[in-house]
């Protein structure tokens, strides 16, 4: 296995199995949990978009062309709880990537998911959180969809609060379609001076400064993807029969600044751009990848509510 590929499927898994989304609304919130006894019910909602401009594709050392993204995210959970200690989870979530080809590309031109998000947020201890998330849905490019597009990707993950200020955080992600199924991962968010935080957390890790009480700067990555069934008659229709009805992965790493603020306590908007060195179209079943380590622009902003 190449070195980059090796890369992408080891942080891959932090970037599924530790539950920080996006604008942190999807990571295990201690406060919920420990402090606000009177909170019976909370609901996390965030919508995202973002543009990712074209840069030059290979397969293997081949050039191909130009490929450009834009990205969409919508998701809202719902955590009722059911006892002292124990929230249920339930939501939905919707993402798509619409991807500008060069011409004569082996590549899908959407790829989708809709799913289900059914878990639980549990109090092991005075210091110890687990999420457990299974997400039932759709994934694939929306062509001709049956059963076989199907997937239930599962996300196991663990909090110990060492105190206010310091959070370790272990994680496993579980998905039968991607090469590696069962995968760990580790992260730790430190508030190491008053207006400075290290939330080493994928797949968001990001070194914070609060500028002020309502605003946040931060520089940082973010990593992307998921695992996609296509169509039964991809292969044929792009020239490559072997990938007709087979599993694609798409990863991507971006590195850049930003700018979050909370115009009202439970209502978070941030803003970022800077770059994006690698993307990779991986069907791995197939044994065929198309990458890109040129380097392209992207720039991103989103909405995310807690109540």
């Amino acid at each position: 296995m190449k070195k980059s590929h090796l890369l992408l499927s080891a942080i891959g898994v932090l970037a599924l199995c530790l539950a920080n989304t996006h604008a942190g609304t999807g990571d295990i919130d201690a406060n919920k949990v420990v402090q606000k006894e009177d909170v019976r019910i909370a609901q996390e909602t965030n919508l995202s978009y973002s543009y990712v401009g074209g840069s030059d594709f290979k397969q293997g050392n081949a050039k191909k062309g130009d490929v450009s993204e834009s990205n969409t995210d919508l998701k809202y959970v719902v955590s009722p709880e059911i006892r002292d200690g124990l929230l249920f989870r339930a939501g939905v979530e919707w993402e798509r990537y619409s991807f500008g080809l060069y011409n004569d590309a082996h590549l899908p031109n959407t790829l989708q998911s809709t799913n289900l998000i059914v878990g639980f947020d549990i109090q092991l201890a005075d210091q110890w959180l687990m999420r457990v998330d299974a997400a039932p849905g759709i994934y694939s490019d929306f062509v001709d969809l049956s059963s076989r597009d199907i997937n239930v990707p599962i996300i196991i993950g663990a909090s110990y609060l060492v105190n206010k200020d310091l959070q370790w955080v272990v994680g496993m992600s579980i998905d039968i379609w991607r090469e590696f199924p069962v995968l760990p991962g580790v992260g730790v968010r430190w508030q190491f001076a008053d207006q400075w935080v290290l939330n080493a957390i994928l797949p968001n890790p990001r070194l914070e400064y609060q500028l002020t009480k309502t605003a946040t700067l931060f520089v940082g990555g973010e990593l992307k993807g998921g695992t996609y069934m296509v169509n039964g008659d991809f292969g044929r229709s792009h020239g490559e029969y072997k990938l007709n009805q087979t599993v694609l992965t798409y990863s991507e790493i971006r590195t850049g600044a930003g700018v979050s603020w909370k115009p009202i306590p439970f209502l978070t908007v941030e803003a970022s751009g800077g770059v994006v060195p690698y993307r990779e179209y991986d069907f791995n079943r197939a044994d065929f990848r198309i990458h890109s380590d040129d380097v392209a622009p992207y720039a991103e902003i989103g909405i995310s509510g807690n109540f």
